[in-house]
């Protein structure tokens, strides 16, 4: 019965999150993360179906929608660095390859990892596939949050809801994820009700910073961010050059 009720209540906050987007035109000011969040709803009431007509199909299905579910969710980081960083598109360029870099890297790693071990577990390997990601997502919210603070880059109430909401899901997810692969099964009855619960909380956040748009202020004038790109930008161009030329002279005979 918790499972249900915690399963509906998610849903229907859920429904009204992207109703009130629609309503409120909101969905066009951060459609990655509306669209992350029409994802989790339809994939709830496909869970939902699978659990209650298809069970013994559930497991894998579960593991599944959960990798999806956590490389769409860097759609999510991207929306929020994507809105701190709009008015400096330098930093916003450099932001977004990083992510990709990450993204890729700590797939590869993992899965790299699965292929390697002598025993293949769909749950297993899904799971620390999600930890890892999840970690690195927690690292990427951490570093933005940082950006912030140090450039003073002011903040709307909708970019501080998706920081606090997603941030606290991550990392609610790193140490569920982690207990999951520690403990193995005996972890299960907690497991259950765990993640679900901890999305609840994460859409209360969600429900009352994004309720109507309320948009970031523009940064002032003297913010440097920009300027710090273009320096760093200008140092790795003539790094790269530097190596080109030595490794074009010992190529040459």
């Amino acid at each position: 019965m918790l499972a249900e009720l915690l399963w509906g209540t998610g849903t229907t906050l859920e429904g009204l999150l992207l109703a009130r987007s629609v309503k409120g035109r909101i969905f066009t000011a951060y459609p990655i993360f509306y669209v992350y969040l029409a994802y989790i709803f339809l994939e709830s009431f496909v869970g939902f179906y699978v659990y209650l007509f298809q069970a013994a199909h559930y497991v894998n299905f579960y593991w599944c929608a959960q990798f999806l579910s956590v490389a769409l969710g860097y759609g999510v980081i991207l929306e929020i660095f994507r809105q701190a960083l709009r008015h400096y598109p330098g930093a916003a360029r450099m932001a977004r390859s990083v992510l990709v870099i990450i993204f890729c890297l700590a797939f590869s790693k993992v899965l790299f990892g699965a292929l390697s071990s002598s025993v293949w577990s769909l749950a297993r390997t899904t799971a620390e596939l999600e930890r890892s990601l999840r970690v690195v997502q927690g690292a990427l919210l951490v570093t933005i949050v940082g950006l912030l603070a140090y450039y003073a880059i002011p903040v709307g109430r909708n970019l501080k809801g998706m920081i606090v909401g997603y941030g606290f899901f991550i990392g609610a997810s790193a140490v569920s994820l982690t207990l999951r692969l520690h403990f193995g099964d005996s972890f299960q009855p907690v497991w259950q009700y765990l993640p679900a619960a901890t999305y609840y909380v994460t859409l209360i956040i969600w429900c009352s910073t994004l309720w109507s748009y309320r948009p970031s202020p523009l940064p002032k004038p003297e913010v440097g961010i920009e300027r710090d790109y273009e320096l760093l930008a200008a140092h790795t161009t003539r790094l790269l050059t530097q190596v080109r030329a030595s490794l074009l002279r010992a190529v040459r005979p």
